[in-house]
C-alpha cells in the first residue's frame, strides 16, 4: 500500500513540477507606439500611451544579458521586437484589444547605482520572476506590494489573471529607461498553479491513505 502511495506520489510530483513546464513568450513587435504579439494563437493588438521619449529597436539591452529576462519557464527575449524608451516622470499604460492572460513585462535599466527609480502598478498581483544585469552593468529590481524599485534594475515581471491594459506610475525622473509587454504563447496556469494542484492532490492522496 505505502509503496504504491509512493510512487503516485513521485509521478504526480514528478509530471506537475514546476521545471517541467516551459514556454515562450510572444513579445510586442513595436512600430512607433503600436505593436501587436499573439496569445493562443490569436493576434493581439497593443497600444502604449502616457510618458514616451521613443520606440529602440536595440536587441543588446536585452541580449547581452539574455538570462536577466529569462527563466526555466520563459526562454526567449524581446531581442530587436522594440521597446518603449522613457525619459523622466509620468505615467504609462500599455492596452490590448483583447484580454491577455498572464502578461509579461520586461523592464531595463531602471534606476542608477545609488538612485532609485520605481514603477508604481495598478495591482500587486505580479511577482518578479528573472532579474539581474543588463546591458549597462549589474543591478536590482526589488518588490514592494504594486511598486517596483530598480537601481539599474533588469528583469522580467509576471502579471497573473486577465487584463485589458496594464497602468503605472513613474514619480522618479530617469534619463533613459523602458519597458515592453508580452504574453505566453499559450494562456496556461502559470507554474506555481500548476505546482499547487499538484499539492492539492497529494494532500487528498495522503488523506485517502490515512483513512483507509
Amino acid at each position: 500500500m505505502f509503496n504504491k502511495f509512493a510512487t503516485t506520489c513521485l509521478l504526480i510530483s514528478t509530471v506537475l513540477s514546476p521545471y517541467a513546464y516551459a514556454d515562450t513568450v510572444s513579445w510586442a513587435s513595436w512600430v512607433g507606439q503600436d505593436g501587436s504579439f499573439v496569445q493562443d494563437g490569436k493576434p493581439i493588438d497593443v497600444s502604449y500611451s502616457g510618458q514616451y521619449a521613443w520606440t529602440d529597436f536595440t536587441s543588446g539591452i536585452f541580449d547581452d544579458v539574455p538570462g536577466s529576462f529569462t527563466n526555466a519557464v520563459y526562454t526567449n527575449t524581446p531581442g530587436s521586437n522594440g521597446t518603449i524608451a522613457l525619459t523622466g516622470t509620468g505615467e504609462g499604460r500599455f492596452t490590448f484589444s483583447h484580454a491577455v492572460t498572464n502578461p509579461l513585462l520586461a523592464l531595463w535599466s531602471v534606476g542608477q547605482p545609488g538612485y532609485q527609480v520605481r514603477f508604481v502598478f495598478d495591482t500587486s498581483n505580479f511577482e518578479i520572476v528573472s532579474e539581474g544585469a543588463g546591458h549597462w552593468g549589474g543591478g536590482s529590481l526589488v518588490q514592494d506590494g504594486n511598486r517596483v524599485t530598480g537601481e539599474e534594475g533588469n528583469g522580467l515581471i509576471q502579471f497573473y489573471g486577465s487584463y485589458t491594459s496594464i497602468h503605472f506610475q513613474l514619480p522618479d525622473y530617469e534619463y533613459y529607461y523602458g519597458a515592453t509587454i508580452g504574453a505566453p504563447t499559450s494562456a496556461v496556469p502559470p507554474p506555481g498553479s500548476i505546482w499547487l494542484m499538484g499539492s492539492t492532490l497529494l494532500g487528498l492522496l495522503s488523506l485517502k491513505r490515512h483513512n483507509a
